[in-house]
């Protein structure tokens, strides 16, 4: 349950002062040129007996998306930071909703255990605190989904919900279903919401998951399909209205799992050459699938290529129209005494196709920042994340934001990520 741990890990980085992946620096104007396969104007849709056979071979180079006549997905990050939040602990979360903008995060330390808070926004730049929820309480996940917005995380009494039709008025769910166990991820899809976590049983993590309609009502997932899900879980997104799910399952690669449903899951493949997963994006242009070194792509999220060299930052990635987008930080989290050895920077990576990926400029500003959310509206890249002004263990959360192109075309050479090593050696 590696994928589990780390939510809670960077639920709790600010309040523990510690984090990091340790490693040591390639120069960042390294670059490798890749071998492109010609990619076909048209892949073969799988049939649905390979789609839905257990342990099919699912790796193929036709799977890479067909890149169009544009200049490369370049993000010149401009910065306009938010108002009426302040400094907080730890970012957990943004999302929007009917034309509303909610944001939460972990408040500065307070006698009695950790305190999150959810803000509201019209325009997600000017902000108004809507709702502190108890203190001890964390809340790990944020989405928009059910009413409007569901919150997750635990406390005391075990997993708890919070769900908001406006961003502004928040309700505890009460459901004996949800149990002693910690929810640390939130995703929706085209029947309701799906909701990923585990029950700690001494020192191991059991992973669990629930669901519901309307994110009020949930059932804790007792069939196997759910289980298996649940219990090998690497990382898992969403697109219109169906998730997918890289899950280890004990035998060599992961195994693939897709639903638009709930607690019902079908596998529809293995990718073999893969033994980790930190995220999965789709959208316009197909999917997306990162690890801390390498990437992969599909156009529908079945067929996958083979791993190529990808971003080292997972703390989000998206995928828009004109192609894909990761962010996030190399280097020890401020505080850290031993981590990451690469000096701390914020870092953005492109890719219009998901196979060539270019490491975006990494300005002055971004020493001490870095994004970790993504989202788009209308055809703005959209970023929220920290600064890191002082040695305050608190730190300002940042916004910056980015105009995208309507299409891209994929760089002639693709850059190589840095390589981590820690502080022993």
């Amino acid at each position: 349950m590696r994928q589990f741990g780390s939510f809670l890990l960077a639920a709790m980085i600010a309040a523990a002062c510690t984090t990091g992946t340790a490693g040591t620096a390639t120069p960042p104007s390294a670059t490798t040129p890749l071998q492109q396969t010609p990619t076909p104007t048209q892949t073969p849709t799988p049939s649905s007996s390979a789609a839905s056979t257990p342990g099919a071979p699912t790796e193929a180079p036709s799977a890479s998306i067909a890149p169009v006549a544009a200049g490369p997905l370049t993000v010149r990050w401009k910065a306009g930071d938010p108002s009426g939040i302040g400094s907080v602990q730890w970012l957990t979360g943004v999302a929007r909703s009917r034309d509303a903008f909610v944001l939460v995060a972990e408040l500065p330390y307070v006698d009695g255990g950790p305190e999150f808070a959810a803000w509201w926004s019209e325009d997600g730049r000017a902000w108004e605190r809507a709702q502190e929820f108890p203190v001890g309480e964390r809340i790990l996940a944020l989405t928009a989904g059910g009413p409007g917005f569901v919150a997750s995380g635990f406390g005391d009494s075990g997993a708890t919900i919070w769900t908001s039709v406006d961003g502004r008025a928040w309700q505890p769910v009460q459901d004996a279903s949800l149990g002693q166990g910690v929810i640390a991820q939130l995703v929706p899809t085209a029947s309701g919401v799906v909701a990923f976590g585990w029950y700690s049983n001494y020192d191991n993590d059991i992973g669990a998951l629930w669901t519901s309609p309307d994110g009020t009502e949930w059932l804790e997932a007792t069939n196997e399909t759910g289980l298996t899900v649940a219990r090998g879980l690497q990382a898992v997104g969403t697109y219109d209205g169906r998730a997918v799910a890289f899950v280890e399952d004990g035998t060599k690669g992961l195994a693939i799992w897709e639903t638009t449903g709930r607690a019902e899951w079908t596998r529809i493949g293995t990718l073999k050459d893969a033994e980790t997963m930190e995220r999965v994006a789709g959208g316009p242009r197909g999917w997306v699938a990162l690890d801390s070194t390498r990437a992969w792509t599909s156009r529908d999220g079945r067929v996958w290529s083979k791993g190529l060299p990808g971003p080292d930052v997972t703390a989000d990635v998206i995928a828009d129209d004109s192609g894909f987008v990761a962010v996030g930080y190399v280097g020890s989290w401020p505080h850290d005494t031993c981590g990451d050895q690469r000096p701390f920077a914020g870092e953005t990576w492109t890719s219009s196709d998901g196979r060539s990926w270019e490491r975006m400029p990494v300005g002055k500003e971004f020493s001490t920042a870095t994004v970790l959310r993504l989202m788009v509206v209308d055809r703005t890249l959209v970023g929220y994340g920290h600064r890191f002004p002082g040695d305050s263990d608190a730190s300002p959360v940042g916004r910056w934001t980015a105009a995208l192109p309507d299409l891209a075309r994929p760089v002639d050479t693709s850059d190589i990520g840095s390589v981590p090593e820690s502080c022993g050696g």
